[in-house]
């Protein structure tokens, strides 16, 4: 099952933050998303699974910045 929301829907500001945490605009993994086509890739994510068998798939946004997370830092 796919539940996909696109990840241009929202701007920096407009993320739900905890009263005290602002994502600063110039660090360098909020620069790094403004560079990534999160559209595409989630559609390249999705076209894998079936959209209407079995448990809903993790948000594309998650897995695939993971993964980018975890080549960025050279982690297993």
């Amino acid at each position: 099952m796919i539940r996909y929301v696109s990840q241009k829907q929202l701007p920096l500001e407009g993320f739900d933050t905890p009263p005290g945490m602002i994502l600063d605009p110039t660090n360098r993994w909020v620069k790094l998303r403004d560079c990534i086509p999160w559209d595409e890739l989630s559609e390249s994510y999705y076209k894998t699974l079936c959209s209407n068998l079995g448990r809903p798939a993790k948000d594309a946004g998650i897995v695939i910045g993971a993964v980018i997370i975890k080549h960025k830092l050279s982690v297993s």
